[in-house]
């Protein structure tokens, strides 16, 4: 899994590496037992504070979704797929009812889905530039 995160959207970046994990455990990038990078490595890609790296992996081990095992890494624990998958449902309902309440049709949404793939699918070919 790829990790990015934008010093200027307004949210945190502590918590923007929360939600990049939540999500990839949702989506099922990330599956249990996967190792996330070591706080140092993790710190150097982003060029962020170590320190912003070890808040984020201690909220999320505080709620479950990682555990830290002393001088071998951090995993995403057994058991928050259901959870996360849940919550992702809750999610795409709530996408869903936005959606109608704009006025828009289900094939209105998949096709606006559709090309947000194709935009995605793009920046990840130009090395997640956005």
């Amino acid at each position: 899994m790829e990790f990015y995160v934008n010093p200027y959207d307004g949210v945190p970046v502590y918590l923007q590496i929360i939600q990049l994990v939540r999500n990839g455990v949702a989506l099922g990038t990330l599956h249990p037992g996967d190792q996330l990078p070591t706080v140092r490595e993790l710190a150097v890609r982003l060029a962020i504070n170590p320190n912003t790296v070890a808040k984020a992996y201690r909220d999320l081990e505080r709620e479950g979704m990682v555990e830290t095992v002393s001088g071998k890494g951090t995993f995403v624990r057994e058991g928050r797929i259901g959870v996360e998958t849940e919550r992702l449902e809750h999610m795409v309902e709530m996408l869903v009812v936005e959606a109608r309440n704009a006025g828009l049709t289900i094939d209105d949404l998949i096709e606006r889905l559709e090309k947000r793939k194709e935009i995605s699918a793009k920046e990840d070919d130009q090395g997640g530039s956005s």
